[in-house]
């Protein structure tokens, strides 16, 4: 029997499907700065040409204000990133203005972040953005709702590793439902062991990873990737580098490449895994870290943004007021929309997450924009407040008290001295008094001598100065909260070194001032710490501590930073902070990760040290016992704080940064108010916060007795249009907007007819999507009650005010 060719057939595997897309990251905020004009041009070449050269599809991650700067300094570039858009080939992602931490800035500079990003890219790229995804930690869990108002579907939580270690859970499916407090979701590519780098030797070790066979996942493998493609030979990340790792796994015949942009494989997965199987995840605080040097040189880029957010936000409720009493307006029209647009639009630049993570390197710009913002902001209040004072009658001798919040607050105008006077009003809502200058003397701390020191007081609180023998000093405000100013530590040359009290007085009987010092310092000049507490608007006990090295610094690093103890003198139950339009309960988070540069900050090695139960706080933290009653701390922008045992915290009040090198310091000033109070809501809590800010803004001084006005609760927007002047052109002096209020009457009839322009009126806010006109004028019935039905009533007078002015 002769001996037959046989011939075998070996059936390949299926090819384990891949889905590949990548996100380039640049922008305007410091890289054009100090790259020059070039930046994002060859930032636009070299993806095309990555893209050209693979068959990639993928994101492109720049700021807003870099989009806008390309239209005006490169239209050519703008036109081929436009017509990449438009073809498929590149999706815009992120789309925020200027590409903030937006964890540590406020909730309305949130919101404009995402609006003035999305005008930016709808009005440049002709495209609505459908994807959140940022290269810089950008997360908090009221997020999700702001992105999904402005019209974004999807998202992405991988954050690269770059001067800053993020941290967000990891997960093994490719996508999540992202959902927030309220339920608003977005289908989210997760942080799972198939994210890279911008770094070519991440992808080799992906490949090996992939060629292994042992840890393909049975989940639909995604893969994202980060990069900051610039066609320099100074530079780490360009396309020549990177094609040839894409053709590497392009090449490998075991695997089916898929490329599409991140939007586009996300609208797959879903169709391929259904809804109702895609896990929900509402990530909470204590499940990220943002893995940032928050406290480098005294938070002081932080404390500036909260301020020039709450100098715009006066400035624009002061102009949208005014411009309801009719003609003459402050200025030439009825609402200053440049001055205040682009104010916000230097400060959505300035909140930049480079201007805070690589202060030393081009901080002095970004404070430059806060400059200008403030300026901008500074202007429109002043030209409101003059026009109003002269609507009001204001007479020789009297000033304005203006209250910008939506409801009243008690305040305390100030006498000849600038200094607060011992009466206190009450602001209308959204309105003011105006008085007559007084020259009444202050109120003073009184003193007296303790067992184990001093005790101050006022008729609204009292503080003991606690000074023993042996070493330290602490203050002890109203039997609730002890702050350890005896306590405040750094570490220098690697010892832990603690301040105790060298001087005490009270200069002016209206405050307490304690200077400190620490035997442990190289020498009793090393730094200057000191502390000072006085009295609020309002009567409520405010603490300074000021920490300033004045030969040399504490050691590099968080940990060994300026921190002062708050050590509650009740059972702590829980402990509530803040975050952009949110509150959490803080929880321990346990050991986190922060690098850092032994030296150069590019080419030097780095080096880790661990951060034990970190939690952030954007304006309060509260100390809550289990009847609800506690302490409410409100600073002014101490973001980092550390969670101790028995409900005991530190805060962060300034660190050393390596990578700011030589113009990185630790010199830092903190302002708390401390508020004991029952058992409170959060709105009450935000409430608090909000009078905070407002109170350190430049309220115009004032006396007890005269006239009052203010916009009633439930119809703000709308309901000063056509109120009458009269013959002088002045207000009505004496009562209300509305004058005399009827009581006991409701019903068709009894209220005011209020009509509003409404023509083109643009509704949607979050979203910029223009709605029919309808007709030139909408009539209002406002009643005197009802509040149900002034609460719809008011929104629609906001929404029409909004585009009147």
């Amino acid at each position: 029997m002769g001996i037959s060719e046989i011939n075998h057939t070996h059936a390949m595997p299926p090819r384990i499907p891949i889905r590949y897309t990548f996100g380039n990251h640049m922008h305007w905020v410091d890289m054009e700065w100090l790259w020059g004009y070039s930046v994002l041009p060859g930032s636009v070449r070299d993806m095309l040409r990555f893209c050209e050269e693979t068959g990639a599809k993928g994101c492109v991650n720049f700021d807003g204000v870099g989009y806008e700067k390309l239209a005006s300094e490169a239209p050519e570039s703008l036109a081929d990133l436009r017509a990449s858009v438009q073809a498929g080939i590149v999706e815009p992602v992120g789309c925020s203005y200027g590409q903030p931490y937006g964890l540590f800035q406020g909730g309305e500079s949130n919101v404009r972040q995402r609006i003035y990003g999305v005008r930016a890219v709808l009005r440049l790229l002709g495209v609505r953005p459908r994807v959140f995804w940022e290269e810089e930690f950008d997360f908090f869990p009221q997020l999700p709702q702001i992105l999904a108002s402005c019209g974004l579907e999807f998202g992405s939580l991988y954050f690269q590793w770059t001067w800053h270690t993020p941290e967000v859970p990891l997960e093994a499916p490719p996508a999540v439902w992202w959902e927030a407090p309220d339920g608003s979701r977005l289908l989210t590519a997760t942080r799972n062991r198939w994210n890279l780098h911008q770094w070519p030797e991440d992808f080799a070790l992906l490949l090996d990873d992939l060629a292994s066979g042992d840890s393909v996942p049975a989940d639909p493998l995604l893969i994202q990737q980060w990069l900051e493609l610039m066609p320099s030979s100074d530079w780490m990340c360009r396309s020549e580098l990177m094609i040839p790792m894409l053709r590497r796994l392009l090449a490998d015949e075991r695997f089916s490449v898929q490329m599409g942009t991140l939007g586009e494989h996300l609208d797959g997965i879903r169709k391929d895994v259904g809804d109702e199987r895609i896990p929900v995840r509402r990530y909470g605080m204590e499940d990220v870290w943002h893995g940032m040097s928050l406290g480098k040189n005294g938070d002081r880029m932080r404390q500036v943004s909260a301020a020039v957010e709450q100098s715009i936000l006066e400035a624009e409720t002061l102009a949208a007021l005014l411009s309801l009493f009719g003609r003459p307006y402050a200025q030439w029209d009825v609402y200053p929309v440049w001055e205040i647009e682009e104010a916000w639009r230097e400060l959505l630049a300035a909140q930049h997450h480079d201007n805070d993570e690589c202060e030393g390197l081009c901080g002095r710009v970004g404070m430059a924009s806060y400059r200008r913002a403030s300026e901008l902001a500074a202007g429109v209040r002043g030209h409101q407040v003059r026009g109003m004072s002269r609507s009001a009658g204001r007479f020789p001798m009297e000033s304005l008290l203006i209250n910008t919040l939506g409801w009243g607050c008690a305040r305390q105008p100030l006498g000849g001295r600038g200094r607060p006077l011992p009466k206190s009003l009450e602001v209308p809502a959204m309105g003011w008094v105006a008085v007559r200058i007084g020259a009444d003397e202050p109120p003073r701390l009184r003193r007296r001598k303790t067992r184990s020191g001093y005790r101050f007081s006022t008729d609204s609180f009292t503080v003991d100065l606690i000074t023993p023998e042996d070493a330290g000093c602490s203050l002890d405000i109203g039997g609730a909260l002890e702050l350890g100013l005896g306590e405040i530590q750094c570490k220098v040359g690697g010892s832990i070194c603690r301040t105790s009290i060298t001087e005490e007085a009270s200069p002016d009987r209206t405050s307490l001032f304690v200077r400190l010092g620490s035997p442990d310092w190289p020498n009793e000049d090393w730094a200057s710490v000191t502390s000072y507490l006085t009295s609020s608007s309002d009567g409520l006990c405010q603490v300074w501590v000021n920490c300033h090295p004045l030969e040399g610094e504490p050691d590099p690093g968080m940990n060994a930073g300026w921190q002062l103890p708050f050590r509650p003198r009740f059972p702590v139950a829980h402990i509530y902070a803040d975050y952009p339009y949110g509150t959490y309960e803080v929880m321990p988070s346990g050991i986190r990760r922060r690098k850092y540069p032994t030296g150069d900050w590019m080419t030097s090695e780095q080096w880790f040290e661990e951060i034990e139960d970190p939690f952030t706080s954007l304006s309060f933290v509260d100390f809550v016992g289990e009847d609800g009653s506690g302490v409410l701390v409100i600073h002014d922008g101490t973001k980092q704080w550390f969670l101790d045992e028995g409900g005991r915290v530190r805060a962060l009040l300034g660190m050393v940064d390596p990578w700011d090198e030589d113009l990185a310091t630790a010199s830092c000033e903190a302002l708390y108010r401390i508020i004991p109070h029952g058992p409170i809501t959060n709105s009450e809590r935000h409430r608090q916060s909000m009078r905070f800010r407002a109170d350190h803004s430049r309220w115009l001084s004032a006396d007890y007795d005269r006239k009052s006005a203010g916009l009633p609760p439930f119809v703000f927007g709308a309901a000063m249009f056509g109120r009458k002047r009269g013959a002088d052109g002045l207000l009505p002096r004496g009562r209300g907007l509305f004058g005399p209020r009827p009581r006991g009457v409701c019903g068709p009839g009894n209220g005011v007819s209020v009509r509003v322009a409404t023509g083109g009126v643009r509704r949607d806010r979050m979203r910029g999507r223009n709605h029919a006109s309808g007709p030139d004028c909408v009539g209002l019935q406002v009643q005197p009650s009802r509040r149900a039905a002034h609460s719809a009533r008011r929104r629609a007078c906001r929404s029409a005010a909004r585009q009147f002015a």
